[in-house]
Formats: C-alpha cells, structure tokens, sequence
C-alpha cells in the first residue's frame, strides 16, 4: 500500500499493489487505477483515462493541460508551485491531482490580498490590553460604608 497524503499530511487516497485507487486511510470501494506507465484512469476497469504523469515529473491532465509537477523527493506541487502533498510514487501525484483532489492549502508564496486579518488585528488588541490595563485615574476606593451603608439610604426605606 501506498499513501497519497495532502498538504496538511492527512492520507487522502491509498494505491494498492495492483494500482487500484481508494479514498481515505480506510478500505473502501475501487474509485480509479494507475498503471506503471504513468497513465491515472477514473474508473477500476482502466477505461477512463483522466491523465498522466510524464517521465519528467509534469502531471498532465485528459486536455493536455499541465496541472502541476511532482520532483524527486515526492512533493507534488500545482501550478503556481503551492505544496499540495506528498506521494510515495511519482504515478502517485497524478492521483492526487487528478482524483483525490485535495482542498488547496495556502502557499507561502501567494499572499493575501489583505496581509493583516481582522483576527489578528483583534489578538494584538487583546495582548495589549492584558500587557496595558486602563486605569482610570477619577477612582475612588469603596469603604465599608458605600458598602453595608448602601441600602439605608434617604428614601430606600419606603
């Protein structure tokens, strides 16, 4: 068995032995096969072919477009060259990309439009307010008697 794991390291799909394609880290049913030439099919009779992985590591989908590219180490990356996962087999990315179809992590390189958000505009107001209390300065300490005396005011008693 080989793991197909994402971006976030979770296994997404599982090949087996005999190139048949599950979803998940659990057993469960054939969604697609690959084949050691490279070819990712979608179905498990090796019908449909969704795409390729080249001998250069380029995963080449049904159109002929390039979706992303897989290097020596297992690490997939899509076209803008984000990390989408990581695979045991350079077959493998070609089921990432092309089947399994991670959710996209955001990559270092592509910045938010937006670098600072509103939840960490928020966090930095909160430590500071936890290193810097406000105090104010009109505070006058409560005694005993604006305590216990507070009930028997003028006109409380009525």
């Amino acid at each position: 068995m080989r793991d197909i794991k994402g971006a976030n390291g979770f296994v997404v799909a599982r090949v087996d032995s005999s190139g048949m394609v599950t979803l998940g880290p659990d057993p469960g049913p054939i969604v697609g096969r690959v084949s050691s030439t490279g070819d990712v099919f979608g179905d498990d009779a090796g019908v449909q072919q969704l795409g390729r992985v080249d001998g250069e590591g380029n995963i080449i989908d049904a159109q002929r477009d390039i979706l992303g590219k897989v290097d020596a180490w297992g690490r997939v990356h899509d076209r803008s060259g984000g990390l989408v996962g990581t695979v045991e087999a350079p077959v493998d990315a070609g089921v990432l990309m092309l089947i399994a179809q991670p959710v996209s992590a955001p990559s270092s390189g592509s910045a938010p439009a937006d670098d600072r958000s509103a939840l960490m505009d928020e966090a930095l107001e909160l430590g500071e307010a936890q290193r810097f209390p406000k105090v104010r300065r009109d505070y006058k300490p409560l005694t005993d008697r604006d305590i216990f005396m507070e009930g028997l005011r003028k006109g409380s008693g009525d």
